[in-house]
């Protein structure tokens, strides 16, 4: 994880809405990263003092009658100040959450992309990466013979720097799908195949996973990883081709 990836998530993970795998990941990325680190210390701050404001919703004629004796009293000026001042942390707080919460994707999604990260972050736990673990293409292909309708395209990226880790059973979309799993350094590459008509469209970013999709010979094919955008569209060039 690197800090474009990361600095999205800080938000999700001050709130608790951060899935497992994720939050090990950022918390490993702060405690090698000061910046990340500093920033989530700045984000704790604010929200501490937000709570701490002790914010209470005033009725309009109270505030109307506090407003009116702004010019009769220190203690109005006071009190008015301090509530300029709360108000103020208010909004710029609102600013922040209208600023990140789309990249975020805190709101709960039904949608297509949903599922395959889901996949994803679940292949990532211990022992469920692949179901035949192998780095010949002419092992993990054959495997699929049977137990999927379709013979899913399995090319050895190795040379170029993406090399096979093995395959696995998905279900997408209620369907059996064909997993082909890559890695690039530490990053995982989850490539799900399933049937054209058993597919879906995914947004190109949910929870902080890239995702990039194409069909090829009534198949859908749909990369998903942590790696950085560049590469991820690397990968998949030379995968199609």
């Amino acid at each position: 994880m690197n800090c474009p990836e990361a600095q999205p998530l800080l938000h999700a993970y001050l709130d608790r809405e951060l899935d497992p795998a994720n939050t090990l990941l950022l918390e490993q990325h702060m405690g090698e990263c000061a910046g990340c680190a500093e920033r989530y210390r700045l984000l704790e701050q604010l929200h501490s003092e937000i709570v701490e404001s002790d914010l209470a919703y005033q009725p309009g004629k109270t505030l109307e009658k506090k407003i009116a004796a702004l010019g009769r009293g220190g203690s109005a000026r006071k009190w008015w100040s301090l509530h300029s001042w709360r108000m103020a942390l208010v909004a710029v707080a609102a600013a922040m959450l209208v600023v990140f919460l789309p990249a975020l994707n805190i709101f709960h999604s039904t949608g297509f992309e949903e599922e395959l990260v889901d996949n994803h972050i679940r292949s990532l736990q211990p022992g469920h990466l692949v179901d035949v673990p192998s780095s010949d293409q002419h092992t993990v292909k054959p495997w699929f013979q049977g137990k999927v309708s379709f013979s899913p395209n399995v090319p050895d990226l190795a040379s170029q720097g993406f090399p096979l880790v093995g395959g696995r059973l998905e279900v997408i979309g209620a369907r059996q799908a064909a997993a082909i799993v890559y890695k690039r350094r530490e990053h995982v590459i989850n490539v799900f195949v399933l049937p054209e008509e058993s597919g879906g469209k995914a947004k190109p970013q949910f929870r902080g996973y890239h995702i990039i999709g194409w069909k090829r010979g009534g198949l859908q094919y749909w990369a998903v990883s942590d790696l950085n955008e560049a590469e991820l569209r690397q990968f998949v060039e030379m995968l199609r081709k």
